[in-house]
């Protein structure tokens, strides 16, 4: 209960905010736009409550009682921050992933689909996405025996960039050079979401922008014309759950 309340909180926190403080200008209305993202997250979610009942949190406390994996075996220095910063690079490796492999792409694409950028983006991915991003993260969290605080502290923060990055929030550029130094800022993500392949295949990032720099994805360069979303789902009909939903097997 404790985690909604804390992405509620900080969904409507950016909500006003880049209502007050916007980057661009809207192509719809939030009416438009959110009941779609919002059912997809609430589908989402309502499906992993079915077949993965205990969660991460849950599944990590069964490997630590029965002593699976590399922190459960070995006493490592500052375990609790490196599995944190360990779950961003896999994250990041995942949603890389998802743009070179195109069966992920066809999933991906309905996150990529949003003809705008704002904080219920952040809800945009299709449940069988969320699926396969589940079983990606037992890879690692089984091969380390991440525990349960470091996955519950990931997640949250993992939610709240997400929503932050996502926001149609304007930064003064002398602030938001500065913090995308260290993290994903909405201008650096905004770019990921240009509807040309050569922006979308940059900028991976969540959290830190460490990975982009390391492995040669970042970019700063501003697409001459940004376009968000995908040119053949731009219409107003296509931002429906069912439509969402269809999306991935469409021809």
């Amino acid at each position: 209960m404790n985690r909604i309340f804390i992405f509620l909180t900080i969904f409507v926190i950016f909500s006003i905010l880049e209502t007050f403080f916007q980057e661009n200008p809207r192509t719809f209305s939030r009416k438009q736009r959110w009941p779609g993202n919002f059912a997809m997250a609430f589908s989402a979610n309502l499906i992993l409550r079915v077949i993965f009942p205990v969660g991460l949190a849950g599944y990590s406390h069964y490997l630590e009682n029965n002593n699976f994996g590399l922190f459960n075996n070995f006493s490592i220095p500052a375990e609790f921050i490196l599995s944190i910063v360990l779950l961003d690079f896999w994250i990041w490796f995942q949603h890389v992933l998802t743009h070179k492999f195109q069966p992920l792409w066809k999933l991906h694409r309905v996150h990529h689909s949003d003809v705008e950028l704002d904080a219920s983006s952040a809800l945009r991915f299709h449940p069988i996405e969320i699926i396969f991003s589940i079983l990606f993260k037992i890879i690692l969290i089984t091969l380390l025996g991440i525990k349960e605080d470091a996955i519950l502290w990931f997640e949250a923060i993992l939610n709240g960039m997400a929503i932050f990055n996502h926001a149609n929030l304007y930064l003064p550029s002398s602030i938001e050079r500065l913090l995308r130094k260290i993290v994903v800022t909405p201008q650096m993500h905004l770019i990921h979401h240009n509807q040309e392949r050569k922006y979308s295949d940059t900028n991976y990032g969540f959290n830190l922008s460490l990975w982009d720099r390391l492995f040669k994805t970042y970019t700063d360069q501003k697409p001459a014309d940004q376009v968000t979303g995908q040119k053949k789902f731009r219409s107003l009909e296509a931002q429906s759950l069912l439509a969402l939903l269809k999306q991935p097997f469409a021809k």
